[in-house]
């Protein structure tokens, strides 16, 4: 007999803190509560090195990987607008986490990163080979905000998607795409320890 799914509905009081503050600055582009739960799963796995967020917002993916995160491991979040990170500062104090103004190819030289939250568009499109190089061997990237191929606008279908071929077919990286919602998807990637 199949039991009801039962949807997990815990927030941390960290996330709530974040959500509400994104919520008073108007801010609609947040990462979900379903990404956030996978963003929160997958870097509790991390032990050591250094975790990266491309694209802050207001904080709550940072929330959501702070909920878990290991006591060796530290956090770089970078975000190009001076008023979301000033805001997500005063909100999110932790002590493993620093929260970075300007252009994420910046911070490359803290890495490489064993984990990989790219939540800003252009990280995942026009600078998708700067990325995967920023990736340590055997890290994850999380990318998020992906519209599943049978939702896609009548204007899409039929055409080549540059992103998800980068992405899913890199000889580099081992990924997959999963559904986040039914109308949501993620890509999962890990790269590999050599080129084949």
């Amino acid at each position: 007999m199949l039991t009801k799914y039962r949807s997990n509905t815990y927030i941390p009081e960290l996330v709530k803190a974040s959500k509400m503050l994104a919520q008073g600055h108007n801010f609609e582009y947040s990462c979900s509560d379903e990404a956030g739960r996978l963003l929160s799963v997958l870097v509790g796995q991390i032990m050591h090195g250094t975790i990266l967020e491309v694209g802050t917002g207001y904080g709550v993916g940072s929330a959501w990987v702070l909920s878990t995160i290991a006591p060796d491991v530290k956090f770089v979040s970078v975000d190009h607008a001076v008023e979301k990170i000033d805001a997500t500062a005063q909100v999110i104090r932790h002590h493993q986490a620093e929260f970075l103004v300007g252009d994420w190819k910046d911070v490359v030289a803290k890495g490489p990163f064993q984990f990989i939250f790219a939540d800003a568009a252009a990280a995942k499109t026009i600078e998708c080979v700067q990325l995967l190089e920023a990736l340590a061997v055997g890290g994850m990237l999380l990318m998020d905000d992906f519209t599943p191929e049978e939702h896609f606008p009548e204007e899409w279908r039929g055409k080549s998607d540059k992103v998800r071929d980068f992405w899913l077919n890199h000889k580099e990286l081992r990924a997959t795409e999963i559904y986040l919602t039914a109308t949501s998807s993620a890509i999962l990637a890990t790269k590999l320890k050599g080129k084949e």
